[in-house]
């Protein structure tokens, strides 16, 4: 608990003082309010939610909003919905280009359980992640290792080995480049007419 008051504390801090991309961005208390009334669905995927923010490319006040609701509804939730929140968090501080704050928001969302989760390796995702937000690229590229020895899913694929190798592959870029440019993403060998 006392570590997502310290987020909450620096991400409101920094609402203070927003970054330039961000003026016409602002999150009131009465804003916050409305946030906090909202249960889990309707405060993370409804119309009024942080999802709204995120659309208009209020990116910090996005995260700074889960941030708050966290602090308001932190008992009633299971485990999955609080990595998920804190996880959508790290996402939008990464969007709005404030790494301290993201991987402050990643910690939190890691799987601390001991039951995995199905045949996916969340926490090595995580660190993907938390790797580029670091610059170390020797991190990323151990946590695509991890990633890779995961098992085949239903769909076909390796559970986030793809998004992971968009951070190696645009390592450089901008996180926003990395979720929305099509050549961040790798591409398999039917794509780009290779045969083995």
């Amino acid at each position: 608990m006392k570590y997502i008051i310290v987020c909450l504390s620096l991400a409101l801090g920094a609402l203070m003082t927003p970054p330039a991309k961000a003026q016409t961005c602002t999150v009131s208390g009465s804003d916050m309010s409305a946030f906090s009334a909202l249960s889990y669905d309707a405060f993370n995927y409804g119309p009024n939610g942080w999802r709204k923010l995120s659309s208009e490319k209020c990116y910090y006040d996005a995260g700074a909003s889960i941030i708050s609701w966290l602090i308001d509804h932190e008992d009633e939730l299971d485990a999955a919905q609080q990595r998920s929140q804190h996880y959508q968090a790290a996402r939008n501080f990464a969007l709005a280009e404030n790494r301290e704050i993201a991987l402050l928001q990643l910690r939190q969302a890691q799987d601390k359980g001991d039951a995995k989760l199905g045949e996916m390796n969340w926490n090595a995702y995580l660190d993907a992640f938390s790797a580029w937000l670091s610059s170390d690229h020797e991190a990323l590229n151990a946590a695509i290792a991890r990633l890779e020895n995961q098992t085949v899913g239903a769909d076909g694929r390796k559970p986030n080995l793809d998004a992971a190798r968009r951070f190696e592959l645009c390592f450089l870029n901008s996180y926003i480049t990395i979720e929305q440019d099509p050549t961040c993403l790798a591409q398999t060998p039917e794509q780009t007419g290779e045969t083995h």
